[in-house]
C-alpha cells in the first residue's frame, strides 16, 4: 500500500523521501518502523540501510524519517 500524496495536496507538513528509489510523500515524522508499517512491508523480514548506512531494527522505532533521507529496504533470504 502506497501513501503517495499528489502534490497539490502536499501541506507543509510533508517530507518527501526515497524509498527503494521511488519518490514517497510522508504525511509527517515516522519512525522507521512505522514507515514500514504504512507501507505493509513485514519489519520481521527486511534489513534497512538509511542514507547508505545498515539500520539496526533496535533503533527502527526511535529514529524518525527526515526530508530528504533515503531508504533502501532488502528481504532478508535464509540459506548458504
Amino acid at each position: 500500500m502506497s501513501h503517495k500524496i499528489p502534490e497539490n495536496n502536499i501541506s507543509e507538513a510533508s517530507i518527501k523521501v526515497m524509498l527503494n528509489d521511488e519518490l514517497t510523500v510522508l504525511t509527517n515524522d515516522l519512525s522507521i518502523q512505522s514507515l514500514l508499517l504504512q507501507q505493509n512491508i513485514a519489519a520481521n523480514s527486511v534489513a534497512v540501510v538509511c542514507n547508505g548506512q545498515v539500520l539496526p531494527k533496535s533503533r527502527w522505532e526511535g529514529t524518525l524519517c527526515r526530508h530528504g533521507d533515503k531508504f533502501e529496504v532488502f528481504a532478508l533470504v535464509a540459506g548458504g
